[in-house]
């Protein structure tokens, strides 16, 4: 009698184990992918001279892929993290950056970001 007693008590031990686990992989798969993202960046210059690179900094959380436009830039888009954008004419630009993940986008747009000024002249 104690074996079949012990034997029902492994059983239902074993049954209440396999049931937490499975309720715990249900409420991972509800939290998956729920975040949608957040776009969000910097640059480490914003007043620079013609000519010059500015180094993007992206500060976006949740997101898996992203698209920047840089308006007077070269290159003109990119799809890189941190992305090196040179710019070749005197003007204030925007930026934007869109975050992308499997719930959806999120989009910055920074304008008149960046200001590129003329040299100053020789004395």
């Amino acid at each position: 009698m104690k074996n079949v007693k012990l034997l029902f008590s492994l059983l239902f031990l074993a049954l209440v184990t396999v049931q937490c686990s499975n309720d715990e992989d249900d409420n991972n798969q509800m939290n998956q992918g729920t975040s949608p993202p957040v776009a969000d960046f910097d640059a480490l210059a914003t007043t620079i001279r013609i000519g010059t690179n500015v180094q993007f900094v992206n500060g976006s959380t949740n997101a898996t892929s992203f698209q920047w436009t840089f308006e007077g830039g070269t290159p003109a888009t990119s799809t890189e993290i941190e992305p090196s954008i040179q710019y070749d004419a005197v003007g204030t630009y925007d930026v934007t950056l869109t975050a992308i993940n499997s719930d959806g986008e999120s989009v910055l747009l920074r304008e008149n970001f960046i200001n590129v000024v003329d040299p100053p002249a020789a004395n």
